[in-house]
């Protein structure tokens, strides 16, 4: 995150911030800002920061978990509007901060095939910087409000998952660990494909 803020000051003179705009937004990547500077009829920059958090149940080979979803995205993007006009067509670094936390619901949980009783802590991690791309409409013209739209994908990698957990009576826990691993590679195996996070965002701006 501190290098793309790094890389956007450099790239954002003062002067130029005077014809820029300035607008928040929603949607999938969450509760955001915008920062919009052109730098010519038909390049401009944007610097976003959107951030979010909720939770819900998740299900998991029949395991019940309580999921905690952490939002937290910066992106600096260059835009190119190819018809001078409010289409624009934007790719640039993402850092990603998205993760999920999950705990298992308390009592008997099936691990690796074998019942326990135990709870499992996990956690589901991205890479840290990764490209967008995507397409979207609007751009700093003129002065006052004005409605803003992305559509794109960040391409944030296989994701990561980690569980650990703990088990009683001892008695019963020898091969624990060992299924726990297994429940891991599995669920590991089950989110490869969440390699690409779909973005949709509305947003209002102003242009001063």
């Amino acid at each position: 995150m501190k290098r793309i803020l790094a890389l956007a000051l450099a790239l954002f003179p003062a002067a130029a911030l005077a014809d820029g705009s300035l607008g928040v937004r929603a949607g999938t990547l969450g509760l955001g800002v915008e920062l919009s500077v052109p730098i010519s009829s038909t390049l401009g920059i944007r610097l976003n920061a959107d951030a979010y958090k909720y939770s819900r149940t998740y299900t998991q080979d029949n395991i019940d978990y309580d999921g905690k979803a952490t939002l937290k995205t910066g992106s600096l993007l260059f835009d190119w509007y190819p018809f001078s006009n409010n289409f624009r067509i934007s790719a640039g670094p993402v850092y990603n901060g998205n993760k999920l936390g999950l705990t298992s619901q308390p009592g008997s949980v099936i691990v690796n095939g074998t019942t326990y009783q135990a709870t499992l802590d996990g956690e589901v991690t991205f890479k840290k910087y990764v490209p967008y791309a995507g397409i979207g409409y609007g751009r700093p013209i003129g002065t006052g409000l004005s409605l803003t739209f992305d559509l794109g994908v960040v391409f944030q990698g296989t994701p990561a998952a980690t569980l650990t957990g703990t088990c009683s009576p001892p008695a019963a826990c020898t091969n624990f660990q060992s299924d726990l691993k297994a429940q891991e590679a599995s669920l590991n195996d089950h989110i490869k494909d969440f390699r690409y996070y779909p973005v949709a965002t509305l947003g209002l701006a102003y242009t001063f």
